[in-house]
């Protein structure tokens, strides 16, 4: 495998008292081809000076401070439009509900398929793996996801987990502009994908990648209320991407 040079940004609203900074430390320190950015999304907690202190142990780390509020889609946003020398860019949930040990197999995945833009990881309850969440999360992703692949024929088994690894000449146009959902953003990148590759069907573009591991982490900025407005926010999305 080819050691692909990668930049991740992680989106932090109100992380303070549970940011495991030492696992993001190991992580970057276990190869020079790594970077972290994080983005504080204006929170109202200690973040921006655990993010603070964390950058001054490490030169490959970055912290972006928003001014205001942005959700997670616009956080997310911000740090992947930030000039980036790395092959890669990427997205990674704070909590690391999806561990960094995964972070390998997605880079692993674009560099032994050369077409591919997008590497996304999946959450699939099978033998051999471990995957942890609620009865109700899960049944309200297979529902958003259903409605999703029934309205915007998207393909996808699950578009909502929070480790995706891009291309860097494609990561650009792909966040170029605002998304319309502050949470379901994930369901308009593989619809600006599909516009950026019209000869190429979705699954040439992107590979979605079954992790072993990932854990509900209790607390979520996701709540039950955001999944009741999924279909309004869907119907949007199809408005403008149809």
């Amino acid at each position: 495998m080819r050691d692909l040079s990668l930049t991740l940004v992680v989106p932090c609203y109100n992380e303070g008292t549970r940011l495991d900074t030492s696992a993001f430390l190991k992580w970057v320190s276990a190869r020079p081809s790594r970077y972290l950015r994080f983005v504080d999304d204006a929170s109202l907690d200690q973040t921006a000076a655990v993010l603070d202190h964390l950058r001054a142990q490490h030169s490959r780390i970055a912290v972006l401070h928003l001014s205001r509020n942005h959700g997670k889609a616009g956080a997310v946003r911000a740090g992947i439009l930030q000039d980036s020398a790395s092959d890669l860019v990427g997205f990674w949930d704070a909590d690391l509900a999806t561990p960094l040990k995964e972070v390998d197999r997605l880079i692993e995945v674009l560099a032994n398929n050369p077409d591919l833009q997008c590497a996304a990881g999946i959450r699939v309850m099978r033998l051999g793996a471990s995957i942890e969440r609620s009865f109700t999360r899960r049944v309200c992703s297979r529902l958003f996801v259903t409605v999703a692949n029934v309205l915007l024929g998207l393909p996808a088994y699950d578009t909502q987990c929070g480790a995706k690894l891009f291309r860097r000449n494609v990561a650009q146009p792909l966040f170029a502009d605002d998304f319309v959902s502050p949470w379901f953003f994930d369901v308009e990148l593989y619809l600006r994908l599909r516009k950026l590759s019209p000869d190429l069907e979705l699954t040439q573009c992107v590979c979605e990648y079954a992790v072993t591991e990932w854990k509900a982490m209790g607390h979520s900025s996701l709540r039950l209320r955001d999944f009741v407005k999924a279909p309004l926010e869907l119907y949007q999305i199809y408005r403008r991407y149809r």
